[in-house]
């Protein structure tokens, strides 16, 4: 399963995790930076053959963690 946020969710994510220590541009810059470090080892950005997306922008933790038990369910239930 690939777990995508859009960078708007990513960023809103981030900076109550910093607890709003940094502005706007600093978590763009902090966030662009480790996504551009991530994409040299892997592109974290797109699914695999058989992988399955989970877009969690919309989606608060608890939805998250349901929607990735539905998407779990359904994968082991495939045989």
């Amino acid at each position: 399963m690939l777990l995508t946020a859009s960078e708007e969710a990513r960023l809103r994510r981030r900076g109550i995790q910093l607890g709003g220590t940094q502005n706007a541009e600093q978590l763009a810059a902090q966030v662009t930076h480790r996504d551009a470090k991530d994409s040299t080892v892997v592109n974290f950005t797109q699914a695999a053959d058989g992988v399955v997306t989970l877009d969690s922008s919309d989606l608060d933790f608890a939805e998250t963690v349901d929607a990735a038990l539905v998407i779990v369910t359904k994968v082991l239930n495939r045989d």
